[in-house]
């Protein structure tokens, strides 16, 4: 039975004595008393046409009765870099105030964090890189240069010319031999697979180095998710690269390139095929593994790198003088994480240098690995340099913020963390360390803008999502990375796979941290059908108190379902006040 409009002010005003319903903002439209609609707004704000696209949307929004916009824009991590122009900078200030005009709440969304390429544009040395221990040289016989030592022995019968030998230990239905190749006569090949089909061999690794492995392959009609990965032998949960890429459809032969750190394994298992069965053709040849060295070498005080004789560590070589400075050339440039291997650079030797023809040396240094879908890579956290840019960032965004514009804190999807030498210097956990940076992160917006509301994802402090071990590069346990989140920041909950779970945990229904937070579902996610999203959403979050709204959030830029969301996010809102009043009232 539909609540008439009398029961349910009586809701509201119940759930707002019981601190569960929060009254509207200062300064926020009358529309407010509905659930909080927000939506993603996908710009680039560097043209005006741009800005005129984005205000339309906006004004689109509005009209269906939206009352919050985030903005999800490059420039907000350009605004204190030399390069950015400062009308670039004055447009993104003019959506956000157009949507204040409009009575619509506003968010920034600089990203320091995670997915962290724009802010690295800065400085790509700022990036999060993992320890490579012991890597070998070998003076070439003019004295003149080092020359990287191999150490892997190779993969066993690389292009299939041995037949199934060393690869087909799986038997998995679909795989076989094809005279289709590459190079040679033969290559491994799946036909319209009715299952998981994937080649797979175990190979020796050397702890602490830099891998670079490349397959070809080929496909005809092909539809399924292919996909790479190489995982500790020991204990599968301890991926080391995991790549799916794009094969479907028809394809020429066509080259993969990834790259790795081997942590402390000694033994890794290669995987390489289709995930859940296929139609057409997938064909693989000449899959090459090789030790590799430099390629991303980071320069920085937190990524320090040594010279030494590997008989004798206490034998340094200094750098300026032994040796020419180390560098990748890639690293000076802007975008510097544009593929995922480069051919590494070279070390020369100095005029000066103690080095001799044939003699052996070992190098510590950092890296940084690119994800391979996304070429997505993290920056730093403890890293001086970095911090004084994002507050320099967070100051010039605070100047082009309209007076109701709220910032999302950039933290999600960290996939590299606390594995460089300023980050293991803290002598904290993954958890520990996120909490910390977290912390002055809120202290930094709360001393610029004091009365902007501040928002966080919650799958980097979500126990039921990102929070815990073994997260991709994440040196260890996410756990505990929550206690940095004060209680007055609201939290956007992307956790649809557990959402009821995740919702409750953010609730403070949870011994393990009995902190409530304020939530939004930032949801929809490209759902086909708006409303069915916006009533799945309501449905997890029965009971559960503290929900302002929903978000409609498209990464595909689709925003044919606003109407359908919005409509649907009304019509169940009064069976979720119902839910949350029920909740209270039951006996405990």
């Amino acid at each position: 039975m539909m609540l008439n409009r009398s029961c349910l002010i009586a809701i509201a005003l119940v759930l707002i004595s019981a601190g569960l319903l929060i009254p509207a903002q200062r300064g926020s439209s009358t529309r407010d008393s509905g659930p909080q609609l927000w939506f993603m707004n996908h710009s680039y704000a560097v043209t005006g046409d741009a800005v005129v696209e984005s205000e339309r949307r906006i004004d689109q929004a509005a009209a269906l009765g939206y009352n919050g916009v985030m903005f999800w824009d490059s420039g907000f991590n350009f605004m204190s870099d030399d390069f950015w122009p400062w009308e670039n900078e004055a447009r993104l200030g003019e959506l956000m105030k157009y949507a204040a005009k409009k009575g619509m709440r506003t968010m920034a969304t600089p990203s320091p964090y995670g997915y962290s390429n724009e802010s690295l544009e800065a400085n790509p040395n700022w990036a999060e890189s993992e320890p490579v221990v012991g890597a070998l040289f070998r003076v070439d016989a003019s004295g003149r240069r080092l020359v990287f030592k191999d150490s892997f022995p190779g993969l066993k019968n690389p292009g299939f010319e041995e037949g199934k030998s060393d690869w087909f230990d799986l038997s998995d239905p679909g795989t076989s031999i094809s005279t289709n190749a590459h190079s040679g006569k033969t290559s491994a090949a799946i036909v319209n697979a009715p299952a998981n089909a994937r080649f797979r061999q175990r190979f020796p690794l050397k702890p602490w180095r830099q891998y670079h492995l490349r397959i070809w392959w080929k496909a005809e009609n092909f539809n399924g998710t292919a996909m790479i990965e190489v995982l500790d032998s020991a204990n599968h949960d301890l991926g080391r690269v995991n790549s799916t890429f794009s094969a479907r459809g028809t394809h020429d032969w066509t080259e993969t390139d990834l790259a790795f750190n081997s942590k402390d394994s000694t033994e890794g298992d290669l995987y390489f095929g289709v995930w859940g069965g296929s139609s057409g053709s997938i064909w693989f040849d000449d899959v090459a593994l090789e030790e590799t060295s430099l390629v991303y070498v980071t320069r920085r005080s937190g990524a320090p790198l040594k010279l030494y004789d590997p008989g004798n560590p206490e034998t340094v070589f200094q750098e300026g003088v032994d040796f020419n400075t180390v560098y990748d050339p890639r690293m000076s440039e802007r975008n510097a994480f544009r593929d995922i291997w480069h051919a590494p650079p070279v070390v020369t030797l100095g005029a000066h240098t103690r080095l001799k023809p044939g003699q052996v040396v070992a190098m510590d240094y950092y890296a940084a690995f690119p994800l391979p879908d996304t070429r997505g890579i993290s920056m730093c956290m403890t890293e001086p340099a970095a911090w004084k840019w994002v507050q320099a960032n967070a100051l010039a965004v605070k100047k082009q913020m309209a007076p109701n514009t709220g910032v999302l804190l950039g933290y999600d999807e960290i996939r590299q963390m606390n594995t460089c030498a300023s980050c293991r210097a803290k002598n904290m956990d993954a958890g520990p360390l996120l909490a910390w940076s977290i912390k002055q992160l809120t202290q930094l917006h709360q001393n610029l803008t004091p009365n902007a509301q501040l928002y966080i994802y919650n799958d980097m402090i979500d126990p039921y999502h990102n929070a815990h071990k073994n997260y991709y590069s994440v040196r260890g346990d996410l756990a505990g990375g929550w206690n940095g989140v004060p209680s007055n920041i609201i939290i956007l909950n992307w956790n649809l796979d557990n959402l009821r779970k995740s919702l409750a945990w953010f609730a403070g229904m949870d011994p393990r941290w009995p902190v409530p937070h304020q939530q939004l579902i930032a949801g929809y996610y490209d759902n086909p059908s708006g409303a069915a999203a916006a009533k799945q959403e309501l449905e997890q979050a029965s009971g559960i108190p503290g929900i302002l709204g929903l978000m409609y959030l498209s990464w595909s830029d689709n925003y044919s379902q606003l109407k359908s969301f919005a409509d649907a996010a009304r019509a169940n809102w009064p069976a979720y006040l119902a839910s949350v009043s029920s909740a209270k009232r039951a006996p405990q």
